[in-house]
């Protein structure tokens, strides 16, 4: 079975379960995914992995903004500032994204990656 229709499969669980498009796959997966990039989705990866997958891309991107923003007016932010801030936003916000994504594969009993789409091929 391709990524593409292994994605297929999976967003069609998902709205069987009822969960959102959006947290089932979030925009930045999809654009991995459209990009070729074969990311399992949030719901199925572990907490590890997707704390420092999101808190990776959301502190570097927080971070940029702050330092960015934090140079308007009359202070000036120095870089390693900026850092600090990435750091324990980017860290917070992993650690807090993979407890809930991993509660509501919990929840809904997800199993594993490589299982889903295979029910489908049999008929």
């Amino acid at each position: 079975m391709t990524h593409a229709r292994k994605i297929e499969a999976y967003k069609q669980l998902m709205d069987q379960k009822g969960i959102g498009p959006a947290t089932a796959s979030p925009p930045l997966w999809e654009l991995l995914w459209w990009c070729g990039i074969h990311l399992p989705p949030p719901l199925y990866m572990g907490f590890l992995p997707l704390a420092l997958f999101s808190g990776t891309c959301f502190g570097v991107m927080f971070g940029a903004f702050a330092w960015f923003m934090g140079n308007r007016g009359l202070r000036t932010m120095p870089l390693e500032e900026a850092g600090v801030v990435a750091l324990v936003t980017g860290a917070s916000f992993g650690v807090i994204v993979a407890w809930f994504t991993r509660r509501m594969a919990r929840k809904h009993g997800l199993g594993s990656w490589s299982a889903v789409g295979t029910s489908l091929l049999r008929t």
